[in-house]
């Protein structure tokens, strides 16, 4: 058996625990510099307002509306802290997205895992005050249709296909298009052909659901069928490029400002490199103006880097950055948005050194002084240290009208309770 924990209208919920005002109020969390709605509490689904609704458009049609820039460092924490809780319960985990993992059931039936799921859901409410559904099933695939089930008809907020009949009744409740694994494409194929749920598709002949959607159509058959032919993945595998960017708040034309911004991105990227023991050969700046501004004003401005020997020092990377964007920098644009896309990736215990590498008797040192720094922003909130080239005030910074405190990783924004 497998289950699969889902939080609640994440983002939302992880608001209301820190402000407790918000409760029972319709909630929406904009996307970066305050664009859309990228989450909605039940009580803003309930309005109509709908994913990717326009920030512009809802505050003059839903003025009621609480709005929250998006706050990932609080969202993140938080799901760390619902993972640590079902460690306990449930060893053996898959962190599939930032508010859903699988849980490996296999061993457990002799525990009765409903009444397990059950108290595990109460526990992370009362530890953590983010609500969560659990769906429990004999394949993943299955699991996230309980799920789904979970969120709309169960009190206790656990579904438990236990059976041949519950699992068909849940397949015929579920659209083709909801499948976990089913695109718009072959959805809408599915759908012209008159297979238009989760049964009909799981009662097709196998040769032909292989024919016609390949051997991962086939695996998703099987899948419904209460076969499981997708492993757990209890650690991710290593990144193969790891790219950071981000929109100006307002747009910038001077090129310092997108060196510092580019700068500060390589810096993320590079500790996201270093954090899964890698180097990248590779290193690509990029910027460009608004896509919404007349075509004559437009532009886009790239360069690529192979470097001689792999790297992952952010200082090292940071200079490289920096002179790229000065030999493709062009003047009197509107730039929206600067980035980096760290390429040829490999593991760090597989380097091989250039013959004349100018930096090779300092490459150890270097390598000690940035496990210093990432070991001091772990501990103590990122940016704790930091490179002087990202800069301090960083006024080109993304739009976060609405973002409230980070309440739990930074020290400055931890709730302060005073005795009378």
């Amino acid at each position: 058996m497998f289950g699969l924990v889902d939080g609640n209208n994440f983002y939302a919920s992880c608001e209301r625990v820190f402000q407790p005002k918000l409760i029972g109020k319709p909630v929406v969390v904009l996307s970066n510099n305050d664009g859309c709605a990228i989450a909605r509490s039940q009580e803003a689904k309930d309005l109509g307002i709908r994913m990717g609704h326009p920030y512009f458009q809802l505050r003059e049609t839903h003025p009621q509306v609480w709005v929250r820039s998006s706050n990932y460092p609080l969202y993140q924490d938080m799901m760390h802290r619902v993972t640590a809780i079902i460690r306990r319960y449930f060893p053996d985990q898959e962190i599939y997205s930032i508010d859903e993992c699988f849980c490996d059931l296999r061993g457990y039936d002799l525990l009765q895992p409903q009444s397990l799921a059950i108290r595990l859901r109460a526990e992370i409410l009362r530890c953590t005050g983010i609500p969560v559904c659990i769906g429990v099933a004999r394949t993943k695939t299955l699991a996230k249709i309980a799920n789904r089930l979970a969120k709309k008809k169960a009190p206790d907020g656990v579904w438990f296909l236990d059976s041949d009949e519950s699992e068909a009744s849940a397949l015929s409740g579920t659209d083709i298009g909801d499948v976990w694994g089913i695109g718009r494409r072959y959805a809408a194929r599915l759908t012209a052909m008159g297979i238009c749920d989760a049964l009909a598709f799981a009662r097709l002949p196998a040769d032909w659901v292989q024919k016609e959607m390949t051997i991962v159509g086939l695996r998703l058959w099987k899948e419904l069928n209460g076969q499981p032919c997708i492993p757990m993945e209890y650690t991710r595998a290593a990144k193969k490029g790891i790219g950071t960017s981000r929109s100006f708040g307002t747009p910038q034309t001077e090129l310092p400002v997108l060196q510092e911004a580019l700068a500060t991105y390589i810096a993320l990227a590079a500790a996201k490199l270093r954090g899964q023991q890698s180097v990248c050969a590779r290193i690509q700046g990029h910027a460009h103006t608004s896509g919404f501004i007349k075509s004559e004003d437009q532009v886009y401005i790239t360069r690529e880097i192979k470097l001689p020997t792999p790297t992952s020092n952010t200082g090292e990377l940071i200079k490289i950055g920096a002179w790229i964007l000065r030999k493709i920098f062009k003047p009197g644009y509107r730039y929206q948005k600067v980035g980096v896309q760290l390429g040829d990736i490999r593991p760090e215990s597989q380097v091989q050194q250039a013959l004349f590498d100018p930096l090779a008797e300092r490459r150890g040192k270097r390598a000690k002084a940035m496990a210093a720094l990432d070991q001091i922003n772990q501990r103590h909130g990122r940016d704790t240290v930091r490179l002087a080239v990202t800069g301090r005030e960083q006024q080109w910074t993304m739009k976060q009208q609405f973002r409230s405190s980070r309440y739990t990783t930074s020290w400055s924004d931890v709730i302060k309770v005073r005795a009378k």
